[in-house]
């Protein structure tokens, strides 16, 4: 019996025309299976004239917020018109719920501007910015490495891109016979015109007035290259922002794969036992400067001859910080060699919290050391570290406990550096570091007046405290050393420390 084989009509590849040049494969619903790519419509859009007319609107309003302005105000509405721009690229358009929520988020991450410009304000505000192009580019939240690779290329690679775009744009746009074609367009008009233009301005005075008063030579003044040099820049700053994808950024890496295949060449000094045998000897150490401390602390202990008290708080405070960041660090990477074993975590919890009173310990010493010798800010950047340097302590008790990754425990910890960071952006250290020295003057072995006047116009108000207080200059016998205060000028100065400092002064009358 011969079979035949039987056709019920032509697959649709080879019915379609041109089928060779069609790839797409479907699915058994008939959905396609690898659909051709598209381009973005957010990538098409800012290469093309609404790219440009924005990139041409946001050029002038930084030419506005900034030319001859010192940044303050002007600094945080620039940052969220552009994250404005850059929310309005996304290739899906944003719901109204997305552009209330990130918007917002801006305007916290610029709150520190609002407040007043300096480093750790601007750096806010540009993690604002960087997090939203990577979520616009990439679709997704990324982590800080991602971020800060984005943030890389965003600065060297785009910052070339406008003039790469342009010369890419000129060279497929045939330039030569563009230009001689518009110049002989334009050669009647600006010919006839120029005659039409003279005769006008023989029939109208107002119209030769105003002729007359055209000088050709501004265009040879410097401001005005200066000023097209700042639009320049200013472009090619902005102008990657308005064109994210992952073509020239990148996607999104992943972090790299550790093989645990083979034998550890380490595994010979750090083992479960060596780690135990660590943990007994180090709780010892740790216990007998304990012990030691609170003795010294407390009075029941002398100090060597020659040593002052102020002296050995100030000895011990950096060294005691430092070694409960090794600790910290070993009890992170021997942490998988602990286990459930109970004895070697009872170890490590001890080691954790001897650790913790040797941070309070050094906090302790640094305190006494500044009410002898008054508070500077390294001393006052030193409580912060302590503080956080504590709390890496308390999150490694709580990564041990509840059986967390390290990389939980990184997240905790930059997470709290990064909202201690913020809300020092709102303390006002001068003013505290001024107020403290002078309030406690008379406890001082010695008042340095021109480090307190150092601090700058913040510190003013305390100065002036001080000496309607004492009836003394404070800054130099004529005040000559005083801090001076330049008051805002412009809205796009305006910072509400500034501000503040602006009103107390107005109000005591004081210049």
């Amino acid at each position: 019996m011969s079979k035949h084989l039987i056709i019920n009509g032509l697959p649709d590849r080879l019915r379609l025309d041109g089928w060779w040049l069609d790839a797409t494969t479907t699915d058994a619903d008939g959905t396609p299976s690898n659909p051709p790519p598209q381009s973005s419509p957010a990538t098409a859009g800012s290469r093309g004239l609404r790219g440009l007319l924005g990139l041409a609107l946001l050029v002038l309003i930084a030419d506005v917020l900034f030319w001859h302005h010192a940044p303050g105000l002007s600094l945080a509405i620039f940052a969220l018109l552009l994250s404005a721009a850059m929310l309005a690229a996304k290739p899906d358009r944003p719901s109204p719920q997305t552009w209330v929520t990130v918007l917002g988020l801006e305007l916290i991450c610029n709150l520190p501007v609002i407040e007043q410009v300096q480093l750790l304000s601007v750096l806010f505000s540009l993690a604002g910015l960087i997090g939203l192009a990577a979520w616009v580019a990439l679709g997704r939240l990324v982590d800080w490495g991602q971020s800060l690779r984005i943030f890389l290329r965003i600065s060297t690679i785009g910052a070339a891109m406008l003039g790469a775009d342009a010369v890419r744009r000129l060279d497929k746009a045939q330039v030569r016979s563009s230009v001689v074609h518009q110049a002989s367009a334009l050669l009647l008009p600006m010919t006839v015109g120029l005659v039409f233009l003279l005769l006008l301005t023989a029939a109208n005075p107002v119209l030769q007035r105003l002729v007359e008063q055209i000088d050709l030579r501004d265009l040879l003044d410097p401001e005005l290259f200066w000023r097209a040099l700042f639009w320049c820049i200013a472009a090619s700053l902005i102008w990657p922002y308005l064109h994210l994808d992952q073509g020239w950024l990148g996607g999104a890496s992943r972090p790299p794969k550790v093989s645990t295949r083979g034998r550890n060449p380490l595994a010979v000094f750090v083992n479960p036992a060596s780690v135990r045998n660590s943990l007994v000897l180090f709780n010892l150490l740790f216990l007998i400067q304990t012990v030691m401390d609170i003795g010294v602390l407390t009075g029941g202990m002398t100090l060597p001859d020659g040593m002052s008290f102020a002296t050995y708080a100030h000895r011990g405070a950096y060294p005691l910080v430092v070694t409960a960041l090794l600790a910290g660090v070993f009890a992170i990477t021997t942490r998988h060699m602990i286990g459930d074993n109970v004895i070697l975590r009872g170890l490590v919890f001890l080691w954790l919290g001897q650790n913790m009173l040797l941070v309070l310990s050094a906090a302790f010493r640094l305190g006494a050391y500044v009410e002898a010798y008054a508070l500077t800010q390294l001393r006052l950047a030193a409580f912060i570290w302590m503080a956080l340097v504590l709390v890496g302590l308390c999150l490694t008790v709580v990564q041990i406990v509840r059986h967390r990754d390290n990389a939980w425990l990184v997240r905790s910890n930059l997470l709290v550096l990064a909202g201690t960071l913020y809300l020092c952006c709102f303390v006002n250290f001068a003013q505290v570091i001024a107020g403290y020295n002078l309030r406690h003057h008379t406890s001082l072995a010695r008042l340095d007046t021109a480090y307190v006047c150092r601090l700058g116009e913040q510190a003013l108000p305390m100065i002036d405290a001080f000496e309607a207080t004492t009836g003394r200059l404070l800054c130099g016998p004529y005040g000559q050393h005083r801090p001076v205060f330049a008051p805002i000028r412009d809205w796009r100065e305006w910072g509400f420390r500034k501000w503040r400092l602006q009103r107390y002064l107005d109000a005591n009358k004081v210049g």
